[in-house]
């Protein structure tokens, strides 16, 4: 039996995040078989108490991005480096019940995460023809066709954008994605007088890859790349609060180890129920329509920034919702599915910096450090 996914959760015994690996629909924790030492768990037992101890840890890697430097490191793989650790995890004859895992975040209780929460998240956009049409309706024909035939036409330049940097702008099954609560503008962009409303949010349901510092593929998994396209649409310049808040970058449970580096034809699909249980959305999304090899997708956002080890792009939606699925509101439910990648549920709920809506695993083990 080989390891065939990676994957991370809430230990609710320890109080720390461990390391998941699956293979053949088994589940087992590597934690306790890794053979170096975790970084964020040093930094707790040595530091406890210290006021510099928050700071550290954001950029202390979680398990997933912790082996990928580990492998880096070694001058290996993610496999190569983790396949006696699932063969240990194998022998000890305790799998675990992914169903109990999959369940509401809760400090109380063992959850699962998303599958890794990289030190850095960046995402592609207008990947797909059907995405750069959608824009076109919605005014935007100059800029995203030019940037989408750039791509497919001629190979030459994507777009690609910040989407997360820090813990609290990601979220994993059965957390929420960010609905902005703040407001649109109450004149629109020739002057004239118009209604304010929540921001909110729409979905973007994506394939996600995640790569090693040097830009090679190790695996892909599901990914939402929320979007506040209600004021994306007021004006270009806002792409960026649009794309980059809390709880904005929404990572499936599953990392499919992969050295698929073209394209790995995944197939997915998405759907969305109301606050009543009523489903209000449905599409599909093949992969191998996006527009530009994954690889070469990659290399561009790496030609002039440095890549971190685990360093996290969504490659662009072909699936844009619209009436009332455009803007989610609260209490909606989404789920994402791929036969390949599994199933990644989530909710949707009104944030702020203030209240992200999902667990600070930081605090979580900085508590549980210092009791």
């Amino acid at each position: 039996m080989q390891l065939e996914y990676l994957g991370q959760y809430w230990n609710a015994r320890t109080r720390r995040v461990h390391l998941l690996g699956k293979g053949e629909g088994a589940v087992h924790d590597l934690t306790p078989h890794l053979p170096y030492p975790s970084l964020r768990g040093e930094l707790l037992d040595k530091l406890s108490g210290n006021a510099a101890l928050p700071l550290l840890l954001e950029s202390a890697p979680f398990p997933t991005a912790q082996a990928v430097l580990e492998a880096e490191r070694a001058g290996g793989t993610v496999p190569e480096l983790l396949a006696p650790v699932w063969e240990a995890a194998l022998a000890t004859g305790a799998p675990l019940d992914e169903s109990t895992l999959a369940v509401a975040p809760d400090p109380a209780q063992a959850h699962l995460m998303a599958c890794i929460l990289p030190l850095r998240a960046q995402a592609f956009g207008v990947t797909y023809e059907n995405s750069a049409l959608e824009r076109e309706a919605e005014g935007r024909k100059e800029d995203y066709r030019y940037v989408y035939l750039s791509g497919r036409e001629r190979g030459e330049r994507c777009e690609v954008f910040i989407k997360g940097t820090r813990l609290n702008h990601f979220y994993g099954p059965h957390g929420v994605m960010g609905l902005r609560s703040d407001l649109t503008n109450s004149r629109d962009i020739k002057g004239r007088p118009k209604q304010r409303e929540q921001v909110l949010a729409g979905i973007e349901p994506e394939l996600a890859v995640v790569t090693y510092s040097h830009g090679r593929v190790l695996g892909y998994t599901l990914a939402n790349d929320v979007s506040g396209n209600t004021i994306e649409n007021e004006s270009i310049l806002y792409l960026f609060q649009a794309k980059y808040f809390v709880s904005c970058t929404g990572i499936g449970p599953w990392l499919w180890l992969s050295d698929e580096q073209q394209n790995p034809g995944i197939t997915f699909s998405v759907q969305i129920w109301d606050d009543t249980g009523r489903s209000v959305f449905q599409a599909e999304a093949d992969s191998r329509l996006i527009g530009m090899p994954i690889c070469d997708l990659v290399a561009q956002a790496g030609s002039h920034n440095t890549l971190y080890a685990g360093e996290f792009f969504a490659t662009g939606t072909n699936m844009v919702p619209g009436d009332e699925a455009k803007v989610l509101k609260p209490g909606w439910r989404v789920e994402i599915r791929s036969e390949r990648l599994g199933s990644f549920v989530h909710g949707a709920a009104l944030v702020s910096a203030e209240n992200p809506g999902n667990p600070d695993y930081h605090r979580l083990e900085t508590e549980a450090a210092g009791a």
